[in-house]
């Protein structure tokens, strides 16, 4: 068996386990009668019975069947849980007693002429009676009923009072608690003994379904985690700016007030909602944080889109291609308009009938747009019919249960009847939603370019602010670096210039001494001519004969010119000294001009650069101030993700009330469209009446396509149907898988995760709105049970167990969500709560949500709320003193919106005896489950239990779950009344956490510590 089957496998036998209850105290005459042990003649005591049905008012149907059921070996549903737990030793912990009552099995008999004949395939032998007979769970339940099956058979062949005797007399049945009731139609047994999902778990296990896998298994694609707090460290502000791009904004709009736009995780969720490929995806809504109004707004889209289509078809009147009768045609619907089709799901009946009666209210309608939508009159005198408040017209219905059904199809053969008498065409219908969906987009493609220009904006003034900064941290260092390189040189010019004047000091001297030596030359070589002029005559004789004379001329001129001869190698010298000096002092001088050069190139090369780099700071800076000005003046407000973090949740960029105007104008006029379109199409309108008012007819596979043919026409007609889960099944048994467009499941935190698996089928679409941290799905098992189920079928735990829900198992799906924590990953976050004052807001704020949800400014001003602290001995729960303070407070406030709540049953029922004492309404007082998606002024939780309880004062605080719903009901004041030492000692953060919220919030915390 695949990883698929065994969960399926596993919430089945969950659901048969839970199946099998029976309320004996239902009806004001009870409908459940004690069976005797024993009758004389059976026959006529239910014939007598049946008399005393017919005599007391009961009318026979039109296809009447009479007859009884008979109930055998009643037992307590809790017996079961504790024999199991003992049984397998399981380790559950405390939890609030499930008080049901199941029967082993059922049959039915019905009345044949004079006798009773056993009804065929009638005997339901439950589960749960099977493992209470057995002590353990079956391995093949089907295997045990047809076993029993035949032998009732046999007993009731011949006689049916020799049957009775013997049936009524078997030592087979364990207990004397059998019952019986009395039925005017015995082939419709009460639906409500079997469990409503298994014929979908079984359904699912032979159909593949993209949608089923995503949601048991999570997707594989890339999580986007949509942090939307910049001191966050997983800040996605790229992520966000892209989703929330003009571009990919609705142009539809429900036509509520316009003044305001939805906030920013809202229109996120919107904008993912129609334009996000993935088919799977969870928006996790906290108390009071509008996933209604998103809801309504994705609705229109829906519409607008649809009508596009239909304007945009070449020819409006589809062409009749399948054959449902003889004769008898209807056109299929375009699959792209059948994607837009709306259903809404959930688990909660309330939930259902709140959307479906809120969507089509006049109230629900802003003021501005009233009188145009009721002169379109989209069927408004077929949708008044049915609701207590007056209608704007047909834009949702409830279906489900069969008189819903029935209903929407009565509603939609009305329609086509309205068609043949007097309708009222429009055939500009078209053109005119055309002009006003091409004004629509015209103007979220100027947003667009808005949005263009300022991402533009950003960019530029984020290059410019990078820039300044790195200009003003450069010219620092490039004015260090040249003011060294310039000092550097200077040092190297001032040693230079000491060179040249000591090389000019050393030429000088030279040249001084050189024109010295020039003159001494001359004077020698005037000595020298003197000399010559006193040769004596006859020298060269006088010479060879060595005469004094002669001597002493050549000794005077051999001087002289040896004098002579030593200046001039002197005076050589010093000019060779003279053209080195003057050499050097050249070059030392071109070295002084070149680094004058350097030092005026240095200067020049850092201008320059200052220069260039103030020039594009200067351009930047005017681009900047440019776009400003243009973005200032086109009056809309941008995405700033720089926000603080509470504005930032509150904005709606981009677009301002003008368009909200014209989007919802555009809504209008496609509903036009619509009714239009339906009346050119008005037999394949009225041929899905008689398709499914005949479904039966069409359930064989040659036909059975006609009856998703027909629901799109339907659902197309009524724009939105709800239904609970427990109806889905029936309703739509007969559909194959992806054959409804949307599927939208409200307070999915709410619902078990197996009830939505026919959803997941058939929607090809499917959006879960909830939140997890809120009350969990009630399951009649324990978590131990449960996990028994689990290892027996071998079915993942992290989903076959006591705590997941249709909404944590879309939010694993969703390729969009929130990082909660390390380990917890939910669906697209709403951050704006629009309900409760404090403390209130921020019990559940700091409890629930990691303090990310806002209040908005206009509910800062706080509540009341406190911990009023009465102790006192219990019993099964409940504290009579508790009782009497509440019962002493609400007898002088019974006029005010007051709700009161309890974690546990027996405490519900004894505060409606108290309190019904003094005229206070019972429907006010419960469970937490009770009031789940419910609000009023003021709330008192009554936590009860003593000291002898601890165990189930624990159950109670150990999660924030309970507190936190409690908490969200009130709007104004909120009192929680309870044993404050023992909640106290219980070591539960939950508890530490609510009280320190009302200190914050109350001068009262002293008064807390003692309430008399």
């Amino acid at each position: 068996m695949d990883a698929k089957e065994n969960i399926l496998d596993a919430w089945i036998a969950i659901e048969k386990l839970s199946e099998g209850n029976i309320n004996l105290r239902e009806g004001s005459n009870f409908k459940y009668k004690k069976l005797p042990r024993f009758h004389e003649n059976w026959t006529d005591f239910f014939r007598g019975k049946l008399s005393d049905m017919y005599m007391n008012g009961v009318k026979p149907s039109k296809h009447s069947n009479p007859g009884f059921v008979l109930y055998f070996d009643i037992f307590n549903f809790k017996d079961l849980i504790n024999k199991l737990t003992k049984k397998f030793e399981i380790n559950d912990k405390y939890h609030d007693d499930n008080n049901a009552k199941k029967y082993t099995y059922c049959v039915a008999f019905k009345l044949d002429g004079d006798q009773f004949k056993l009804v065929e395939n009638s005997l339901f032998y439950t589960m749960s009676g099977y493992a209470h007979r057995k002590g353990n769970l079956p391995a093949n339940i089907t295997e045990a009923q047809e076993q029993l099956s035949k032998c009732l058979a046999e007993t009731f062949q011949y006689d049916f009072d020799k049957g009775m005797s013997k049936l009524i007399g078997q030592k087979t049945q364990d207990s004397g608690e059998n019952y019986y009731e009395i039925t005017d139609d015995v082939t419709n047994l009460d639906p409500f003994l079997h469990s409503f999902y298994v014929e979908d778990l079984e359904f699912a296990k032979g159909s593949y379904s993209e949608n089923l896998t995503n949601y048991l298994f999570g997707s594989s694609t890339e999580k986007i985690n949509l942090d939307s707090n910049k001191s966050s460290d997983s800040f996605n502000s790229q992520e966000i700016y892209k989703i929330l791009e003009p571009k990919n904004y609705p142009l539809g709009r429900f036509p509520a007030n316009p003044e305001w736009g939805l906030s920013l995780m809202q229109q996120i969720a919107v904008n993912i909602a129609i334009n996000d490929s993935s088919n799977v995806r969870g928006v996790n809504g906290p108390p009071g944080t509008g996933k209604t109004t998103l809801l309504k707004d994705i609705f229109a889209e829906h519409t607008v889109r649809q009508a596009f289509i239909i304007a945009d078809l070449p020819k409006k009147h589809l062409s009749l291609t399948e054959t449902y009768f003889a004769k008898g045609k209807i056109a299929k619907l375009d699959t792209e308009i059948s994607n837009n089709n709306i259903l809404v799901a959930s688990s909660n009946n309330g939930a259902v009938q709140n959307i479906v009666t809120d969507l089509p209210n006049i109230g629900q309608v802003d003021k501005q747009f009233l009188q145009d939508v009721l002169e379109d009159d989209y069927f408004t005198h077929l949708s008044d019919e049915d609701s207590d408040n007056q209608t704007w017209g047909l834009f949702a219905a409830e279906g489900g249960k069969k008189d819903n059904v029935q209903k929407i199809l009565t509603k939609i053969k009305k329609m086509s009847e309205d068609f043949l008498n007097d309708f009222e065409q429009n055939e500009n219908a078209y053109n005119d939603f055309i002009k006003q969906y091409h004004l629509v987009e015209s103007k979220r493609q100027a947003a667009q370019k808005l949005s263009d220009l300022y991402k533009e904006f950003l960019k530029v003034r984020t290059e410019l602010e990078e820039r300044t900064q790195t200009y003003n941290q450069r010219l620092i260092i490039e004015e260090d670096k040249c003011r060294k390189k310039i000092d550097e040189q200077k040092i190297t010019l001032s040693n230079l210039r000491k060179l040249i004047e000591e090389n000019k000091t050393n030429l000088s001297g030279l040249e001084n001494h050189s024109s010295m030596n020039t003159h001494k030359i001359s004077l020698e070589k005037d000595t020298i001519d003197a000399i010559k002029h006193q040769r004596p005559a006859a020298y060269w004789l006088l010479k060879l004969i060595q005469h004094p004379t002669a001597k002493a001329y050549k000794h005077k001129s051999l001087k002289a010119y040896t004098k002579l001869y030593q200046l001039l190698d002197q005076q050589q010298k010093i000019e060779n000294a003279c053209e080195q000096k003057m050499k050097r002092l050249k070059e030392l001088q071109l070295e002084y001009k070149r680094l004058i050069d350097n030092v005026e190139s240095i200067r020049k090369k850092f201008v320059s650069w200052k220069r260039r780099e103030e020039n594009t700071l200067r351009d930047l800076s005017q681009r900047v101030s440019n776009m400003q000005k243009d973005i200032t003046q086109s009056g809309v407000e941008p995405l700033d993700l720089t926000m603080n973090y509470d504005e930032l949740q509150q904005t709606n960029p981009w677009f301002t009330k003008e368009y909200r105007v014209e989007q919802s104008k555009l809504f209008m006029a496609a509903l036009a469209v619509k009714k239009q379109f339906l009346y050119e199409n008005q037999k394949s309108l009225k041929a899905s009446y008689l398709i499914w008012s005949h479904m039966g007819d069409y359930a064989i596979a040659p036909k059975k396509h006609l009856i998703s043919i027909a629901w799109d026409w339907i659902n197309f007609a009524i724009p939105v149907i709800g239904t609970t889960f427990a109806s889905f099944a029936r309703m739509f048994k007969f559909m194959e898988e992806n054959t409804i467009g949307n599927i939208y499941i409200d307070e999915a935190g709410q619902a078990t995760p197996q009830s939505a698996v026919g959803a997941m089928i058939r929607g090809r679409r499917v959006m879960a709105v909830g939140d997890p941290a809120q009350i969990r799905p009630v399951v009649t098992l324990s978590n131990g049970v449960i996990g028994l189920i689990a290892h027996r079928y071998h079915a993942a735990e992290n989903i076959i167990n006591g705590y997941s829900s249709v909404q944590t198992l879309v939010d694993q799906a969703s390729k969009f969500g929130y990082q909660k924590t390390e380990e917890e990953w939910v669906g697209i976050p709403l951050w704006v709560h629009r309900r409760s004052l404090n403390p209130m807001f921020s019990i559940s704020n700091e409890l629930s949500y990691q303090k990310q949800m806002v209040l908005p400014g206009n509910m800062l001003k706080p509540g009341k709320g406190r911990w009023v602290n009465i102790g006192g001995e219990s019993n099964d729960k409940f504290v009579m003193q508790q009782g009497k303070w509440l019962k002493e407070k609400i007898s002088h406030r019974k006029s005010d919106n007051i709700f009161v709540i309890s974690p546990f049953k027996n405490v519900v029922n004894q505060l409606k005896k108290s309190l019904g004492k003094v005229g206070f309404d019972k429907s006010n007082i419960g469970t937490v489950h009770t009031f789940q998606g419910k609000e009023t002024d003021i709330v008192y939780l009554v936590l009860g239990a003593s000291d002898k309880e601890k165990g189930a004062a624990l159950w109670a605080v150990s999660e924030p779950n309970l507190i936190n719903v409690a908490a969200t009901r009130a709007k104004r004041e909120f009192y929680i009344i309870g044993d404050k030492h023992l909640y106290e000692e219980l070591g539960s953060e939950v508890v530490d956490i609510t009280l320190s919220v009302f200190c914050d919030y109350s001068d009262a915390c002293e008064e807390q510590k003692v309430d008399k």
